[in-house]
């Protein structure tokens, strides 16, 4: 990031996560999200390469999914890059047993990646959660990203949404933010977080195309239950999303429905977040 002060804020946002990060699988929407994501990640990419595939998680956090992708895929071997230090240091806690000789950590940002990143060519590369909006220029932070990979290789990145937040923002009643979102595509979802740069499928694709990295999968998730306020913070849950996801039962049902939209052609405007695979040519 080239902004000292936006780098200074998402640290800091961050920072006051860092201790709990890895509870969100607590909450019952970002289980069902989680999972839509981990069934979409392996089933269009990872199990269509060699077992023994390489992979980045570009802004990795604490690695909750660059150790998934390794504890599923014995053979693999990761690299995690992220700027934040109270991060990595979680991440690299995560380097043990079976994962200490196939999981590397660095420090670093994606905008100028270190050179112990630009040195390694991989099979697969995933930006999650976000990462991707809060970067000064995501278009050229992409172009490095698809410079490391082997020919034939994905590029994959979860992006935030700009309909879902339009949407999000006038739900809970904060429509400047909904106003923002419009206008300049950035925005917030929660007081203290720094602004979000936001994103539509058209944009990604087209980002995507200038790379030399083809979409081959365009897709959202989830797309039929969205968020309250409360599944913005590390604990607790809405009542609407309590309701409808709070068995067993209801849970499986929305998860169920969930997977037959995955598919569809236009169901990428609709997800919370937009998921993008391009394959290098």
């Amino acid at each position: 990031m080239s902004n000292s002060s936006a780098e200074i804020d998402v640290l800091s946002y961050f920072r006051g996560k860092v201790d709990r990060y890895d509870e969100v699988d607590q909450q019952v929407y970002w289980r069902l999200s989680d999972t839509l994501l981990w069934e979409t990640l392996s089933g269009k990419s990872l199990d269509s390469f060699e077992p023994g595939f390489s992979f980045l998680d570009a802004g990795g956090g604490t690695g909750r999914w660059a150790t998934r992708v390794l504890d599923s895929y014995p053979q693999a071997r990761g690299w995690l890059v992220d700027l934040s230090e109270d991060m990595l240091a979680v991440a690299e806690g995560k380097r043990t047993g079976d994962r200490a000789g196939r999981f590397t950590t660095v420090r670093g940002d994606l905008e100028k990646l270190p050179d112990e990143i630009t040195g390694q060519r991989f099979d697969v590369i995933f930006n999650f959660h976000n990462v991707i909006g809060f970067l000064d220029d995501p278009l050229e932070a992409l172009r490095g990203l698809a410079a490391l990979l082997n020919p034939g290789g994905h590029l994959i990145t979860l992006a935030p949404s700009l309909y879902h937040s339009t949407y999000f923002n006038l739900a809970n009643g904060r429509f400047d933010e909904a106003e923002r979102a419009v206008r300049e595509q950035r925005a917030t979802f929660t007081e203290g977080m720094p602004p979000l740069r936001l994103f539509t499928p058209h944009q990604l694709t087209g980002m995507y195309e200038e790379i030399g990295c083809p979409v081959e999968v365009l897709t959202g998730f989830p797309s039929v239950i969205y968020p309250t306020f409360q599944e913005t913070q590390i604990e607790g849950t809405g009542q609407s999303v309590e309701k409808i996801l709070g068995t067993p039962e209801g849970f499986q049902r929305v998860l169920d429905i969930e997977r037959g939209l995955v598919d569809a052609p236009d169901v990428a405007a609709r997800g919370n977040n937009i998921f993008v695979v391009g394959r290098k040519r």
